[in-house]
């Protein structure tokens, strides 16, 4: 008999979809890591039909970022980080990696030479397939899975002591959105010990005027003989595309609007900013706006990845398109003020 089984003693005998269905009404009860529990042991199952294997996707899959996907093939971000990791890399290191995710980060960090990996991932479904990755990929020996935030790591329990080294990658598109001052804020003053290295070192949010002519596209006009063009008052500002988005344009350098170096909390900027950036000569129909990580603040391109647009460039990330309350015509050379605020999650930039 299953552990699954003895607990719930009513899936006994039952089939794999019966299996996944109680997965479903306990993911719908929030006991997600039962629900996780049900569901692998039923998708591993060799009697297991097409429909169980469907529904025990679906709850694995329930909340998980597709960008996970993505992520793992972006190789100039990989080769970012193993260089950094080996950079800083010493014999005897100890290592937190916050957000396991795939797994890679760790296994990277004990390619670079760490001794030990403790790595923390909160969603239970990606921290039992992280350590199925670690496992397989021989690591299990050095690397800890533990299925909790950060926020509730603990040395003594969790940790034997502070650590040499922390490693995440838990930004987003605007970089603030996946709580990572939050996270360093705490991580830092808690868990790294003193003159520990942190990567990334630095992450900064860079700004330029832009034209996108795929703007018009996403604006409602007249369709079917009605003018529904009110409808854009209630549309979000913001919009995200691709690095290599056709045919856009930038329409002055590019400014940094807020930098973090992510090590040291005392030293983040305020909540408010301003940029003057040098415009070219056409018309601007946006502001864009992307990240930039220092993995080692030195300011070497090869421990650096940064988001940024371009026709030939590619990213498993993208730029932030923030539309301009009006279209600005620009000469060549003019001066353009670009105003910025933040919180811990989140960034606002406007043109006055």
């Amino acid at each position: 008999m299953s552990r699954i089984e003895e607990r719930w003693p009513f899936l006994r005998g039952q089939r794999p979809h019966a299996w996944a269905m109680f997965a479903v009404v306990l993911m719908d009860k929030g006991k997600t890591a039962e629900a996780v529990d049900i569901a692998l042991e039923a998708l591993r199952r060799p009697d297991c039909c097409a429909r169980g294997d469907q529904v025990a996707r679906e709850v694995l899959n329930r909340n998980l970022p597709n960008w996970h996907w993505a992520l793992v093939r972006d190789e100039r971000r990989n080769s970012a980080y193993e260089t950094a990791l080996a950079k800083v890399m010493k014999p005897g290191m100890t290592v937190l990696d916050i957000g396991t995710g795939t797994g890679i980060l760790s296994l990277l960090a004990v390619r670079a030479g760490a001794e030990r990996v403790i790595t923390c991932e909160e969603n239970p479904a990606v921290a039992r397939m992280a350590q199925e990755n670690i496992r397989i990929n021989g690591a299990a020996d050095k690397i800890s899975v533990i299925a909790r935030n950060s926020r509730d790591l603990q040395i003594g329990d969790d940790l034997d002591g502070p650590v040499d080294v922390v490693v995440s990658e838990i930004v987003d598109n605007a970089l603030l959105g996946e709580g990572v001052l939050a996270t360093h804020r705490d991580v830092v003053k808690r868990l790294l010990r003193p003159g520990g290295q942190v990567i990334p070192a630095v992450g900064s949010i860079k700004v330029a005027l832009a034209y996108d002519p795929g703007l018009e596209r996403r604006l409602m006009k007249s369709h079917s003989g009605f003018d529904l063009s009110a409808f854009n008052q209630i549309q979000s500002p913001n919009y995200k595309i691709p690095v290599n988005s056709p045919g856009l344009k930038l329409m002055s350098e590019a400014a940094t609007m807020f930098r973090f170096s992510f090590g040291e909390p005392d030293t983040w900027p305020g909540l408010t900013a301003k940029c003057t950036v040098t415009a070219a000569s056409g018309v601007a129909n946006i502001i864009l706006r992307w990240s930039k990580l220092d993995l080692i603040d030195n300011d070497q391109p090869e421990f650096s990845y940064e988001v940024e647009p371009g026709e030939t460039n590619k990213s498993s990330w993208g730029l932030v398109c923030v539309m301009l309350k009006k279209i600005i015509a620009l000469n060549e050379g003019d001066r353009i003020d670009i105003h910025g605020s933040r919180t811990d999650t989140s960034v606002r930039v406007w043109v006055d």
